[in-house]
């Protein structure tokens, strides 16, 4: 892969893990990717898909940082706050769970781009 494919990627894998983190948390992505997005429960659930971003798809701290426009340092500190969370029982769960979901999920990408779908034009049929 090239680096711009490279690069999108770890884009689209970012999404994925943002994506089933606010649908979990009922959290909008848009907030959750927000560089503005202060509140409490926003920044938890970014560090959550940070977290799942390195963790559960094996990116590199500096990868999903450059996918998430954030320095390395803050995605570090946000994968070790998700970390030390894990010592409750309850948490871990949960979050194996999203780890195993998010892989699930972008292994069905994988088989999608093996297919050669991803590179044809969705075609959606309008109600008639």
């Amino acid at each position: 892969m090239n680096s711009t494919k490279n690069r999108l990627h770890d884009e689209h894998s970012v999404r994925l893990a943002v994506g089933l983190t606010g649908y979990a948390l009922q959290i909008p992505s848009e907030a959750i990717l927000s560089a503005s997005a202060r509140d409490h429960n926003v920044v938890r659930a970014r560090q959550v898909a940070m977290y799942l971003s390195h963790v559960g798809l094996g990116m590199s701290l500096a990868r999903v940082a450059m996918a998430m426009e954030r320095d390395r340092s803050t995605v570090a500190h946000g994968c070790h706050k998700i970390e030390d969370m894990r010592d409750d029982p309850d948490i871990d769960a949960w979050l194996d769970l999203m780890e195993n979901k998010l892989r699930e999920a972008a292994d069905v990408g994988q088989s999608g781009e093996r297919r050669g779908l991803s590179q044809r034009p969705l075609q959606c049929r309008r109600p008639t």
